[in-house]
């Protein structure tokens, strides 16, 4: 559902390298009215600007750029705490284990999710717990994939089980090994870290609850988490929290970068899964954001706000969308910041359109009266 290979985002700016026209001074000029020749840009894949709407008289010209794609490294625990009835004291798996994996799978097979990429990983990995703290977690089990088939990460979910301590730090080095590869070999796109734990770092060894691992703590693995988020490229690392009492997962989720943990409640295994898997739905939301960049104006030019449209090009056909402050309907685009805008943001509605089409591309020109009103 979520194809970016192909949808590419045309910013039309002012600049006189091809036409001499100001950005500001439209006289009511609106997006539409006759076509003044302007040379069709190109786009990142060799197509030419619609002709269309966007080559009005009161529109200039045309440079190219695209949204980002996101690849998901997802680190998933299983150790004995999300269901080993093998352990003393035993741990029932449809509390934690079988709702949050039957989330997860949802999350995978979801329409919504399909056009994304994604890795899985589980940890502890091995069998004693020098092995935990080890074991290869920079090879997933299942290696980067598109979601567009699930079949090979719900077939890794139903072939695990809980069983073993917790080994974050290990674990989070991995991803973050991994995450940084993918990263290298795709340097145009975003790789994001999702770790889902039922607990804080650490092994029962000897009756008493130790870090089993060097630096196997909460501060290490915080300072871990940070130094991705703070490394080139920044790697950020969402944190899903299973269970009660997990605060201390906080300082992980603000240390990578995404402000807290989102703590998923286990008191019902229904409410557990469908909660687990809005979880997930919400990190795709934010990491899938239509947001992007408002350049500046070239020298010598001034960048009227009020004399921007965005528009959306599919089959042929283009289609003007009008400003929304609010967002009502879900349609439309609005700025960042009304009164001095950094950005331009699509609505919900419109950002999953656009997404959703694999030949669709959006267009933003400058110059023309924007449609819709921005007060």
């Amino acid at each position: 559902m979520v194809r970016l290979n192909k949808l590419a985002l045309s910013l039309t700016l002012c600049s006189s390298a091809l036409v001499a026209v100001a950005c500001g001074g439209t006289d009511g000029a609106e997006v539409g009215q006759k076509d003044n020749g302007v040379p069709a840009g190109l786009f990142d894949d060799g197509s030419t600007l619609s002709p269309g709407n966007t080559q009005a008289a009161c529109v200039s010209s045309v440079a190219a750029a695209k949204l980002d794609k996101v690849n998901l490294v997802f680190m998933y625990d299983r150790s004995g705490s999300m269901g080993d009835l093998n352990n003393d004291p035993p741990f029932d798996p449809n509390v934690k284990w079988i709702p949050v994996g039957k989330g997860m799978k949802s999350f995978f097979t979801d329409s919504g999710s399909q056009g994304l990429n994604a890795s899985l990983n589980f940890f502890p990995l091995g069998g004693d717990v020098a092995q935990n703290c080890t074991a290869p977690y920079a090879t997933p089990k299942v290696p980067l994939s598109p979601l567009t088939s699930s079949a090979t990460f719900t077939s890794a979910i139903d072939t695990t089980t809980p069983k073993g301590g917790t080994p974050t730090l290990p674990a989070l080095n991995g991803a973050i090994t991994y995450a940084k590869k993918v990263a290298a070999e795709r340097p145009d796109e975003k790789a994001v870290i999702v770790l889902v734990t039922d607990g804080e770092p650490g092994f029962m060894i000897n009756g008493k609850f130790e870090p089993g691992c060097p630096g196997n703590t909460i501060d290490g693995v915080a300072a871990a988490a940070q130094g991705a988020f703070k490394g080139s490229p920044s790697i950020p690392t969402y944190v899903i929290g299973v269970g009660p009492s997990l605060d201390n997962l906080n300082r992980i989720a603000a240390a990578g970068g995404t402000q807290s943990a989102q703590m998923v409640s286990v008191a019902d295994p229904a409410a557990t899964a469908n909660q687990f898997q809005q979880t997930l739905e919400k990190i795709r939301g934010a990491v899938l954001s239509c947001d992007f960049g408002l350049p500046p104006a070239p020298d010598g030019k001034a960048l009227d706000i009020e004399a921007v449209n965005v528009a959306f090009v599919s089959g042929g056909k283009e289609q003007v969308l009008s400003y929304s402050k609010d967002c009502t309907g879900g349609t439309g685009w609005r700025y960042d910041n009304r009164t001095a805008p950094t950005k331009i943001e699509l609505c919900p509605a419109t950002c999953e359109a656009a997404r959703q089409d694999a030949d669709g591309k959006l267009t933003l020109a400058m110059g023309c009266k924007t449609k819709g009103d921005l007060r």
